[in-house]
């Protein structure tokens, strides 16, 4: 099958994007699919089981494809298609033109491994010196700085956290292959200039910034600025707004008619942020918030840094765009937090659970507490974690968190190798999908899983044991203490990470709850014509409606091309 004339563009490489993107490959069309992480698979990756299959289901919600012109394996550890060209740690800068005839910029962002040549042999890791938390596995286990993003995908080259690489130099120099091109990532010759009033300010940026191996000046006016930016050059100024003489908005109109390329990040105080926002129209690239949380900053300077170091822009001509930017989910430790998630160590959020749960995991899948290693014997999970909460702005359903915990319940009964309480702790069971109510009717009756349904006042620690001990009041008013070996907050859903900044590039407005706004009359259409929301880029989905409407995004896509074409 060869490519046809028109082409697509499909904007993140989960389940949903996956979809997409090889419905229009088998229909002929040359797709480019694009994630701004380092690993395809998005959530998926991370989930073995799916309900109500119990069963890893990723496979049958795909298209079927001729064998030698697709993935000769799982899905869920690869994609290849001779229609499809995958682009990871890529993100969308700007997009012009219309329908028919879309101009894309992309960033590709380095991972300091070729990966032609990196074999997977894995020697670069036992020589790195860095342990930082693991995101895939959600911080329950630690990984070094050079790490398989994935550890069942094909093929699966090694990456670079240049952010917590202490640039040691010690796995250029074991690698087999030289693959690792380390050297080339000189955060020494990559130049700051931080410009504030405050002395403080100066010196403790200074010292950050100074301790992440980049080189710093100071200044501490407008004034002074410009003439240090006349006799030095700076790929990076930070300079605050609020000054005295020259503020930083006038600072930054002068720097850039004298110096275009230069990047300026605003830094601001809440007061000041619209003053900020309006700086970026005329040429900050993003501000800094006052008072700076350190690590925050320093991953701010640190995609800044790697955003210039890519180089050029990769240029793309499509004649449609799907984003599927797949979910995010509500972070508890971020919030009130009065079930005492990240100070009681038996507290953990659904997705947390999930690689507890697999093989992949960091006990291989055995059902035991990480910071004691206990066998679990009696779990319990709270419903609407983050959702049907007005103070979190989630006054919705996140429709799928029900689902999950049963799915989790029996999924704990059946690999547990010894007898497991499972309870769970709901407002209203929400179980609204085709044999959702069977399923939830299986998990009570055969397998025992315990529906309670109460509203949770706290979670405190036993004062012998440590074990969570959670105080609610069932329907009849009666208030109960009871106590567990591990508690699973279900977390609802949020819009994915960075929804906003792809709503702006498309100037296509956001709904009250922050995701993308679509077409009443067509769910997957956005303001901007040409430009699909494919999955549930654009509103709480399971798994199965977010592969139909992928389809759907798909199906539009492709009139699209053809009328164009």
């Amino acid at each position: 099958m060869g490519k046809k004339m028109g082409k697509a563009l499909v904007v993140g490489a989960g389940i949903s994007g996956i979809r997409s993107a090889l419905d229009l490959a088998e229909t002929g069309y040359g797709v480019t699919l694009i994630d701004r992480e380092s690993h395809m698979g998005g959530i998926l990756s991370q989930l073995d089981d799916q309900f109500p299959s119990n069963h890893c289901g990723m496979c049958k919600m795909l298209p079927l494809v001729k064998r030698d012109q697709s993935s000769q394996f799982c899905l869920r550890k690869g994609l290849f298609h001779e229609n499809i060209d995958i682009l990871l740690n890529t993100e969308v800068v700007a997009i012009g033109g219309e329908p028919g005839k879309f101009s894309v910029s992309m960033r590709e962002k380095p991972t300091w491994i070729d990966p032609q040549r990196c074999v997977g042999c894995g020697v670069c890791e036992t020589v790195c010196p860095v342990e930082i938390p693991d995101t895939f596995n959600q911080g329950l286990t630690t990984r070094k700085a050079i790490y398989l993003p994935v550890p069942h995908t094909i093929p699966n080259p090694y990456v670079i956290d240049l952010a917590a690489c202490n640039q040691c130099g010690e796995c250029e120099k074991i690698c087999p292959t030289q693959a690792v091109q380390l050297s080339l990532a000189k955060k020494i010759d990559f130049r700051i200039l931080v410009v504030d009033d405050e002395l403080i300010v100066r010196d403790s940026l200074k010292e950050w910034l100074e301790e992440e191996d980049f080189s710093v000046d100071v200044a501490d006016s407008g004034s002074e600025a410009l003439e240090k930016l006349s006799k030095t050059s700076f790929n990076l100024m930070l300079t605050d707004i609020k000054m005295p003489g020259m503020d930083g908005v006038d600072l930054l109109k002068k720097a850039k008619e004298n110096f275009p390329d230069l990047c300026v990040l605003m830094m601001t105080a809440f007061a000041t942020v619209e003053t900020a926002v309006e700086a970026m129209k005329i040429g900050a690239q993003d501000y800094l918030m006052k008072p700076f949380d350190p690590e925050q900053m320093i991953a701010k300077i640190m995609r800044v840094y790697e955003e210039i170091e890519a180089g050029d822009l990769r240029q793309l001509e499509v004649g449609a765009i799907v984003f599927s930017g797949g979910t995010a989910y509500f972070d508890p430790d971020k919030s009130k937090n009065i079930y005492g998630y990240r100070t009681n160590p038996s507290v953990i959020t659904s997705l947390e659970l999930e690689r507890l749960l697999s093989g992949t995991g960091p006990t291989q899948g055995r059902l035991v507490r990480l910071h004691d290693g206990k066998t679990i014997e009696k779990i319990a999970w709270i419903q609407c974690v983050g959702s049907r909460d007005a103070q979190y702005n989630a006054d919705y359903c996140s429709s799928v968190c029900c689902m999950v915990a049963i799915k989790e319940a029996m999924l704990v009964i059946k690999k547990s190798p010894s007898p497991v309480e499972t309870a769970i702790f709901y407002m209203d069971m929400r179980t609204f999908g085709k044999s959702f109510q069977r399923y939830r009717d299986s998990a009570e009756q055969e397998h025992g899983v315990r529906f309670e349904r109460a509203r949770i006042h706290s979670i405190t620690a036993d004062v012998v044991s440590g074990n969570p001990v959670i105080r609610y009041v069932q329907t009849d008013g009666s208030i109960h203490n009871e106590t567990f070996d591990l508690v699973v907050l279900a977390v609802g859903q949020r819009p994915a990470h960075g929804v906003e900044e792809l709503s702006k590039l498309i100037d296509a407005p956001l709904n009250s709850w922050g995701f993308i706004q679509t077409e009443p009359l067509s769910p997957v259409a956005t303001d901007k014509s040409g430009v699909l929301a494919g999955g549930s880029f654009s509103g709480l989905k399971a798994i199965t409606e977010t592969v139909m409407y992928a389809s759907a995004a798909y199906l539009s896509a492709s009139r699209i091309i053809h009328v164009a074409g």
